[in-house]
């Protein structure tokens, strides 16, 4: 029991450390001021499988960008779908010469599907910056306008805030939405200090000449996700990297519709940690911190001694956990409610060791 005490004490020391350092590197993110001075080549690409549902109102989004037709480009790659997605793409790609479609048949050998699909349409692209969102999002007319006009001269890579959609006000929703914004804002708390551990594929934006140097998705062929994750740290190693904070680049995704779902693109998340945080030392002990925390938390429930003192421990990590939360509320303008706060913040000592654990043995179903 004095042991368990050590550790709790000791990850929680850390883990408040690390959420000063988020909370901070969110203040330092600057302000993008999106002057368009310089319109360069953009290809905007998107992976979709059976999204016969939702990939119409991202087509519509994308054909309403302020940016100049003449120096634009759509792709979207259908992977392998069933359903009327492909349908759906020629719709546009008849109507609009910009916008284009893949249709891809077989799943590949040498490359996971949506690694293949994305690297099938940026072969296909010309431009001179690419830019990646879902199938599952929406984005505003100045969405391509405000993610280019972020790059400066030595910047390869631009991630983006992205937002759970919570047009439908279910709990679930509201839970993920918050779940979500406290992802992106220790994200761009890291960025805050130019430090890149990930970024979203619902919002990134980088150089092609970039993506060449690394060698594109070769490195990470087998993996089935993380293909954002490897964007960032890898082209972050060679290049600048810059979080845009302008509302006019910001992207809505959809929800997750069931606790099920929920639970598997969380775990399918976390085991991308496991090989791509190796690539980050600073971002490995960060995950172990949070995941020990939430640990000892959970098993000192079961220890009358540390029960006593569990308002207290799981009091301090709330208030730590807020702070940054409320911080990228207001630099994202992502309002949430205190009642789903609480509800986050009482679950978190069960929810991240079983995502933790689940992730590292690769508990998760993904699109075949």
């Amino acid at each position: 029991m004095i042991f368990l005490l050590i550790v709790l004490v000791s990850s929680l020391s850390l883990y408040i450390c690390f959420t000063l350092y988020f909370w901070i590197g969110l203040k330092r993110l600057k302000s993008n001021q999106n002057i368009r001075k310089h319109y360069p080549p953009v290809s905007v690409i998107v992976a979709a499988r059976n999204e016969e549902f939702l990939l119409p109102r991202l087509l519509s989004t994308l054909v309403k960008q302020d940016y100049p037709v003449d120096k634009l480009e759509i792709i979207i790659a259908d992977d392998r779908s069933t359903d009327k997605t492909w349908e759906c793409i020629t719709n546009y790609s008849n109507r609009f010469p910009h916008f284009s479609g893949i249709k891809i048949t077989e799943q590949s050998k040498k490359m996971s599907p949506k690694k293949h699909a994305l690297s099938r349409a940026i072969d296909l692209s010309s431009g001179e910056i690419i830019i990646s969102t879902d199938a599952d999002c929406f984005v505003s007319k100045t969405w391509v306008s405000s993610m280019v006009s972020s790059f400066k001269k030595s910047t390869g890579i631009v991630v983006g805030y992205s937002a759970i959609d919570r047009s439908q006000k279910s709990f679930l929703c509201h839970y993920q939405a918050l779940d979500f914004l406290a992802l992106m804002s220790a994200n761009a708390g890291s960025l805050g200090w130019e430090n890149a551990w990930s970024g979203s594929g619902q919002n990134l934006a980088f150089r092609r000449s970039a993506f060449d140097i690394i060698s594109g998705f070769t490195p990470v062929s087998n993996q089935v996700s993380g293909d954002d994750m490897y964007l960032v740290q890898s082209i972050s190693k060679k290049h600048g990297v810059i979080f845009n904070t302008s509302p006019e680049g910001f992207v809505k995704t959809s929800p997750v519709l069931s606790v099920k779902q929920y639970l598997n693109q969380r775990i399918r998340w976390a085991s991308n940690a496991r090989t791509l945080a190796k690539q980050n030392t600073f971002f490995l002990f960060f995950l172990f911190s949070a995941f020990l925390c939430n640990l000892s938390l959970l098993l000192g429930f079961f220890f009358t001694p540390i029960l006593y003192y569990f308002p207290i421990f799981w009091g301090g990590k709330t208030f730590f956990d807020g702070l940054v939360i409320q911080a990228g509320s207001t630099k994202f303008n992502t309002p949430i409610k205190i009642s789903t706060f609480i509800v986050w913040s009482l679950f978190q000592p069960v929810y991240i060791p079983f995502i933790g654990f689940s992730g590292l043995i690769g508990k998760f179903r993904w699109k075949a």
